[in-house]
């Protein structure tokens, strides 16, 4: 074990990685939920607006 001096009780370098590591992990995790978000809403709404296009396409004929 590393020797103890008298001004490690102040010395919060670790504290400050651990909370850029935390940082770093919420935004990942935050872009991901984003992304994933963003990929069901497609998945959704896609076949719902080639229905419409089809729709259209069909009355447009019998026009």
């Amino acid at each position: 074990m590393p020797e103890r001096t008298e001004r490690d009780w102040d010395d919060d370098t670790e504290y400050h990685a651990a909370l850029a590591r935390a940082e770093r992990l919420t935004r990942f995790g935050m872009r991901t939920m984003s992304g994933v978000t963003v990929l069901i809403i497609l998945a959704i709404l896609s076949p719902l607006l080639l229905i419409a296009l089809f729709v259209l396409m069909v009355l447009g004929m019998n026009f």
